[in-house]
C-alpha cells in the first residue's frame, strides 16, 4: 500500500524523474571520450553462460546485464571489482560499508590510490535508469565525495589492493519519511595522485522506518543436467558433476526452501546398469570349461543417479514442482516432424516417473524464447503438449519499459477453437537476466545490489493491487552455488520481499483471480491477465540493457526431419527388442540415450544427436546379435507332412518369447502354422514347424525370428529342402508286392519239395474190404499197378484165430512203388 495520499505521489513521482533525467545529462555532459568508450565497451559485454533457448535472457544481442565485471578498455590504469556494499537495506542510524578490489593494469606504478564514495540522493523510479547507470565505468566526479578511503602509497603494475570506505547513513542526507523509501545510486570512484581514473557504479536500498510497500517473489530453477543421458554415454565425468561438479552445485541450489523447480523427470529415474560379467572362471582366472560361457547378469541403478534422484526426492517439501519434457525432449521439434513414437515415448516416461514418485506436479511446461515469440510459435509450444508456457514478461506487456511491473502471469487465447487460453508465466526479463550472471566468473556483489535495486524500484511503483514476480534462469546457465545463495539470502533478507510460490501464479490464472487495473483493491493480483495472440511479439535487450519489442521474430532452429528420422529408426529398432523380452531393463541405457538425443538443448547441433542415435543402433545392435538361429544344412522331406526343425539361441540376460516365422520360395509346400517360443535367459530351444508338402521338388526354406505381432527380429537364413510326397507310398507298395511273391514262391515250393520226403501216404481210396481182408492199415499196391487177385497169397485166415505179430522186418511190398 502507499505511504502517502495517492493525489500527491503521482506528482512527487514526475517530479523525481525529471531530476534523475537532468542528473544523467550532466554526469554524461562531464564524462571524457576515454570514459565514454569504455562505457560502450562495458554495455556491449554479453553475459557469461548466455543462450538461445531459455525463458528470454539470453539472446543473441547486447547484455542485459551489465553487473558482469566490466572488461577493462587497451587504455584503462585500473580494473576494479566490487567486493562489499552493505547493508541489504539501510535506515536512519545505519552505517554504509563498501570494498572495492583495484587492480594496476597499466604498466606504470600508480601512487596515493584511494576510493571516493559519491551518491545520488533522488529516488530510482525508472528500471531503465539502474541499466544506464551501472553500464557507466568513467569516473565520477559530480559533486565531492561522501567519504573517501585510507591511501595505498604505491601499486605496481599488476598488484592489487582493497580499499574500504565508511559512511553513516545520517551522513546522506536522505529523507526519513516512509514515501522516499527506494533505490538510491552510489559510486566508488578509484583515484591516484589526486586524478579520478576509473568508478564502479552500483546501488543501494534506502528503507526508513514505516515504509510498507512489498511485493511477492519465486524464483522458479531449472533442475536438469545438461547431458540427460550422461550417466551411460560418460558414467566417469558424470559421477564427478554430481560429487563437485555442476550437479553438485545444482543440487546445493535446489535443496534451498526458497527455490521452486522446474525439474526434468529424467533426473528422477537412474538408469539401470550392469553390474558386470557372471562368467564362471577358475583359480588361473580363465573360464572354466565345464562352466556355461556366461551366466545372466544383474542390473541396478547408477549410483549416482540414484544418489541425485534420492536428495531431489528427499528435498521436495512445499514447493512447487512444475514439469519439463523428459530428458528435454525438443516436442516442439517432433510435433513439426509428425513424429509419433518418440513423442509417445518421451509423455509416458515423464507420466511414470511422476507416478512411481508420488509428485504433484503441474503437468508439462514448454519455454519461448523471447526473440521467437509469437503467437504462433505459443500455438505451437500447445499442439506440442504444454500445459503452460515460460515466456518472457517482455514479449507479453504493451510495453517493456512501463513503469508499472504487472505480475509474472498471464492467459492467451491463441485461436485454437477450444474456448481454453494458454497460461502462461511471465518471468520478469531483467531480474532473469541478472541471476544468470552468478556464474564462477561472474560478480556477485554487483548482481546482488542490482537485484536488490531492481525489486525495491517495482516494490516502490505505485500501485495498490499486490503483485508477485518470478525470477527464471534459462537451463544452460552455469550458476554458481556461492554466488546465487549469497543473492537468494540478501532477497529473502529484504524487507519489501515476500518469498511466494509459483503454484499461486498458476492458480490466479486457472481461476481467473487478477485484475488489470493497478489500483485495485479488491485484493487480487495486478497481472498482465488474458490477452491475445497478436499481443504476444518478440522482444530483446539493447546495448544498455533495456528489453524492447521487435519488429520481426527470430525463427527457433529445431531439430532436423532427418535427425529426428534417425533417432525414431534406432528407438523402433530398441522397442523390437523390448517386445521379445521379458525384462527390458538392459534396453534403458539406450532407450535414455535415443530420448536425450532429440532434447532442445542440441538444436543447431544435429552431429550430437545422429552420434547418438547411432550408438543407440549399435547397442540394439549388439543386442540383437544375442537373439540367433542355428539351421541345418539341408532338409528331406519324404512323407505328406512333417516338422522342420529350428533350433533358437538366446545370449540375452532374460527369457526372450519369439515365433519363428518359415516362408518358402515355391508353393511345393505350405506351412501350416508359426510356433510362438519362449527361450530361457542364455538358453536354447529347439521346436519344430510344421510343413505339408504338396508337389515334388526343391525349395528354398527362409526362417528367421520376429515378435508376437510380425515384426522382424533376426535376419532371415535360407537352407534347402528337397520335397518328395509320393516316395513313401511307392516303397511301401514295392514293399507289399515283394513280400507277396516271396510268400506264393514259398508256398509253391514248400509243396514241390515235401511230397518225396513226408511218410508214406495213401494214393487211392481206402477199401474197408480190402483192409478188413488183409489186415493192413493202407493198401498194398500202388494206385498205378494193376490190382492183386487175391488167391494167390493163399486162403484167407480164420477169423476166430489171433493174427501172427507183425514182423519188424519190412517187406518188399511195404516200400513205396517209386522207390522200388
Amino acid at each position: 500500500m502507499p505511504s502517502s495520499p495517492p493525489s500527491v505521489r503521482p506528482v512527487l513521482a514526475a517530479l523525481l524523474t525529471a531530476l534523475l533525467l537532468a542528473s544523467s545529462v550532466l554526469a554524461g555532459a562531464v564524462a571524457t571520450p576515454a570514459a565514454a568508450r569504455t562505457a560502450g565497451s562495458t554495455a556491449a559485454a554479453t553475459p557469461v553462460g548466455a543462450a538461445t533457448t531459455g525463458t528470454g535472457a539470453s539472446t543473441s544481442g547486447a547484455s542485459p546485464a551489465p553487473a558482469v565485471p566490466p572488461t577493462p578498455g587497451a587504455d584503462d590504469p585500473v580494473a576494479l571489482d566490487l567486493v562489499e556494499l552493505s547493508p541489504t537495506s539501510l535506515a536512519p542510524g545505519g552505517t554504509v560499508q563498501a570494498q572495492v578490489e583495484v587492480t594496476n593494469t597499466s604498466s606504470e606504478p600508480l601512487s596515493a590510490v584511494e576510493l571516493e564514495l559519491r551518491t545520488r540522493s533522488a529516488r530510482v523510479t525508472d528500471r531503465d535508469l539502474l541499466a544506464e547507470w551501472q553500464a557507466d565505468t568513467s569516473p565520477d566526479t559530480v559533486g565531492t565525495p561522501l567519504a573517501t578511503s585510507a591511501a595505498v602509497p604505491s601499486l605496481a603494475p599488476g598488484e592489487s589492493a582493497t580499499l574500504s570506505v565508511t559512511l553513516s547513513a545520517d551522513e546522506l542526507g536522505f529523507s526519513a519519511e516512509p514515501y522516499y523509501w527506494g533505490t538510491r545510486r552510489v559510486s566508488l570512484t578509484v583515484a591516484a595522485d589526486g586524478e579520478d581514473l576509473a568508478a564502479l557504479r552500483s546501488f543501494l536500498v534506502w528503507r526508513p522506518d514505516g515504509a510498507e510497500d512489498s511485493i511477492t517473489q519465486s524464483v522458479l530453477l531449472p533442475v536438469s543436467a545438461a547431458d540427460a543421458s550422461a550417466a551411460v554415454t560418460a558414467p566417469e565425468s558424470f559421477a564427478t558433476s554430481v560429487e563437485s561438479g555442476e550437479l553438485a552445485a545444482l543440487r546445493e541450489l535446489a535443496v534451498r526452501p526458497d527455490v521452486d523447480w522446474w525439474l526434468d523427470p529424467a533426473l528422477l529415474d537412474p538408469p539401470q546398469v550392469a553390474q558386470g560379467d557372471a562368467t564362471a572362471v577358475g583359480t588361473d582366472g580363465q573360464p572354466t570349461e565345464e562352466a556355461p560361457p556366461s551366466a545372466p547378469r544383474t542390473f541396478a541403478p547408477d549410483a549416482p543417479s540414484a544418489s541425485l534422484a534420492e536428495s531431489l526426492t528427499g528435498g521436495v517439501g512445499e514447493r512447487t514442482v512444475l514439469g519439463m519434457p523428459y530428458a528435454r525432449a525438443d516436442l516442439v521439434s517432433l510435433q513439426a516432424a509428425s513424429d509419433e513414437s518418440l513423442t509417445a515415448a518421451a509423455t509416458s516416461a515423464a507420466e511414470r516417473v511422476w507416478a512411481e514418485q508420488g509428485l504433484e506436479e503441474h503437468g508439462t511446461v514448454l519455454s519461448l524464447a523471447a526473440e521467437s515469440a509469437t503467437g504462433q510459435s505459443l500455438l505451437a509450444l500447445q499442439q506440442a503438449g504444454a500445459s503452460a508456457a515460460l515466456v518472457p514478461a517482455s514479449s507479453l506487456r504493451p510495453d517493456p519499459s512501463s513503469s508499472l511491473t504487472p505480475s509474472s502471469v498471464a492467459a492467451v487465447d491463441l485461436g485454437d477453437g477450444t474456448g481454453s487460453p494458454l497460461t502462461v508465466l511471465a518471468p520478469d526479463s531483467r531480474l532473469s537476466a541478472e541471476l544468470e550472471t552468478l556464474t564462477a566468473d561472474g560478480d556477485a556483489e554487483q548482481t546482488r545490489q542490482r537485484m536488490l535495486a531492481e525489486t525495491a524500484t517495482i516494490a516502490s511503483e505505485f500501485t495498490v493491487a499486490p503483485r508477485h514476480l518470478l525470477i527464471s534462469p534459462d537451463p544452460e546457465a552455469t550458476l554458481d552455488p556461492a554466488a546465487t545463495a549469497t543473492v537468494l539470502d540478501a532477497l529473502g533478507e529484504a524487507p519489501w520481499i515476500t518469498v511466494g510460490r509459483t503454484d499461486d501464479l498458476i492458480s490466479a490464472a486457472e481461476q481467473e483471480t487478477w485484475t488489470q487495473d493497478p489500483q485495485d483493491e479488491s485484493g487480487e493480483l495486478y497481472a498482465i491477465g488474458e490477452i491475445p495472440a497478436e499481443s504476444v511479439v518478440p522482444s530483446a535487450p539493447d546495448a544498455e540493457g533495456r528489453w524492447q519489442h521487435q519488429q520481426e521474430a527470430v525463427d527457433a532452429e529445431l531439430l532436423t526431419t532427418g535427425t529426428i528420422d534417425e533417432l525414431s529408426a534406432a528407438w523402433e529398432e530398441l522397442d523390437v527388442l523390448a517386445a521379445v523380452m521379458e525384462d527390458d531393463t538392459s534396453l534403458e541405457a539406450a532407450r535414455l540415450e535415443v530420448l536425450a538425443a532429440t532434447s532442445e538443448r542440441w538444436r543447431g547441433h544435429p552431429e550430437v544427436s545422429a552420434e547418438r542415435a547411432a550408438g543407440a543402433r549399435t547397442a540394439a545392435a549388439d543386442l540383437r546379435a544375442g537373439i540367433h538361429l542355428d539351421p541345418a544344412s539341408g532338409y528331406n522331406l519324404i512323407s505328406d507332412s512333417a516338422g522342420v526343425p529350428v533350433t533358437i539361441v538366446n545370449e540375452l540376460d532374460t527369457p526372450i518369447t519369439v515365433r519363428a516365422e518359415v516362408s518358402s520360395d515355391k508353393p511345393l509346400v505350405r506351412v501350416e502354422e508359426h510356433p510362438t517360443v519362449t527361450v530361457p535367459a542364455r538358453g536354447q530351444i529347439d521346436t519344430t514347424v510344421p510343413v505339408e508338402a504338396i508337389a515334388n521338388g526343391t525349395v528354398t526354406l527362409t526362417t528367421r525370428l520376429t515378435t508376437e505381432d510380425g515384426r522382424a527380429l533376426t535376419d532371415a537364413t535360407e537352407v534347402p529342402l528337397t520335397v518328395n510326397p509320393a516316395w513313401e507310398n511307392w516303397t511301401t507298395l514295392v514293399l507289399v508286392i515283394a513280400m507277396g511273391v516271396l510268400v506264393v514262391v514259398g508256398i509253391a515250393r514248400a509243396r514241390r519239395v515235401g511230397a518225396s520226403t513226408r511218410a508214406p501216404a495213401v494214393h487211392v481210396p481206402e477199401d474197408p474190404e480190402e483192409l478188413a481182408r488183409t489186415g493192413r492199415s493202407t493198401p498194398a499196391v500202388d494206385p498205378g499197378s494193376p490190382p492183386d487177385p487175391g488167391p494167390a497169397h493163399g486162403p484167407d485166415p480164420d477169423p476166430d484165430q489171433d493174427p501172427a505179430p507183425d514182423d519188424p522186418t519190412p517187406r518188399p511190398d511195404d516200400r513205396p512203388e517209386e522207390t522200388r
